[in-house]
């Protein structure tokens, strides 16, 4: 999906009070190399180690390959050591790795430890304090304000707050609005509105009691909390 199009996921389940379970890859690994240089991270080698277990699978060389003399393996990140031209594929806790460099000398081969990451986009969306607060709120989900229309959602929130959501399924960009009175809003004195992305106020948007409209991207959802100030 597009970044717009990840973003009107969430919001939708936001509004929609759906539970929020995200899959996502969170540990990001090397494809492992091949140096004369230890890694700087990796560990003690085998006749120290008690926490690495390591296996010839394929023979390469005609040197021979035995285990301590010319091939060893590090604890805990997949790493390992040939020597004495020793060459082949071997398993190292479990995950295949090669090792399959000429020339005399000890060679490192392996994965380096791997780290946590996720991408910008993915910290932008699931890191927005103010959509999971919708989403949060023990109030009834959100539903559309007119029926037959999917353009703008509303959900009363606690303490009076209504969550709204200009939603555009089409493939080109749309202009839309949302009356005040519609949505379920009973607010005394003035109106508030802030976009939940932008993290913005943008109540001079509204003129009386309609919002916008607004230019809404196609496949996006811009999401709006609405509340007395």
């Amino acid at each position: 999906m597009t970044d717009i199009e990840y973003k009107t996921e969430f919001s939708m389940w936001a509004i929609s009070a759906s539970p929020l379970v995200v899959t996502t890859p969170i540990m990001n690994c090397s494809a492992g190399y091949v140096s004369d240089v230890p890694h700087p991270n990796w560990g003690t080698e085998l006749e120290d180690s008690t926490s690495c277990t390591i296996s010839l699978k394929k023979q390469f060389s005609n040197a021979e390959c035995t285990l301590g003399t010319s091939f060893g393996c590090f604890d805990g990140n997949h790493s390992m050591w040939t020597d004495h031209g020793c060459r082949g594929q071997f398993v190292v806790d479990g995950a295949t790795v090669l090792c399959d460099t000429d020339g005399s000398g000890r060679h490192y081969c392996g994965q380096v430890a791997c780290t946590p990451w996720i991408s910008d986009l993915q910290k932008e969306i699931l890191f927005n304090k103010e959509i999971i607060a919708i989403n949060q709120d023990v109030t009834p989900q959100g539903r559309p304000v007119k029926d037959g229309d999917l353009t703008v959602w509303a959900r009363e929130l606690t303490g009076g707050d209504v969550a709204v959501a200009l939603y555009n399924e089409d493939d080109v960009a749309a202009k839309i609005s949302f009356d005040t009175n519609e949505i379920g809003f009973n607010g005394n004195g003035n109106t508030c509105v802030r976009d939940l992305w932008a993290h913005k106020d943008v109540s001079d948007q509204l003129s009386g009691s309609t919002f916008g409209p607004v230019v809404v991207e196609p496949h996006q959802s811009l999401v709006y909390r609405v509340s007395s100030c």
